[in-house]
């Protein structure tokens, strides 16, 4: 009988740990996934505007017209990179499909 009874204590300090540690588990993922999140907008924006200013200064620089497309297609790339943002805070960038 005593046997038993050291079982369910210890079944129950078995669930009582798991328990803390979910909590504990939940907060670091909430934290991770706040994180997870910053960083990728961070790295949506900073790739839309490097990748929109590159485009157009190559073409500046292939159609001698500077500084016109580096600036059209900076702001272009800024705004993909807003769009993107948005896609990231609305939770539809997160998925597999935009439209879903």
């Amino acid at each position: 009988m005593s046997s038993l009874k050291n079982n369910k204590t210890l079944t129950e300090r078995i669930d009582i740990a798991i328990s803390k540690e979910g909590k504990l588990k939940h907060t670091n993922s909430h934290n991770k996934s706040f994180v997870n999140i910053f960083s990728r907008v961070a790295t949506e924006l900073l790739a839309g505007l490097m990748i929109g200013a590159g485009i157009g200064w190559t073409i500046d620089q292939w159609l001698e017209t500077t500084p016109w497309f580096l600036i059209i297609f900076f702001l272009l790339g800024g705004a993909a990179g807003i769009l993107n943002l948005w896609r990231v805070v609305t939770g539809k960038g997160l998925k597999i499909g935009y439209f879903d």
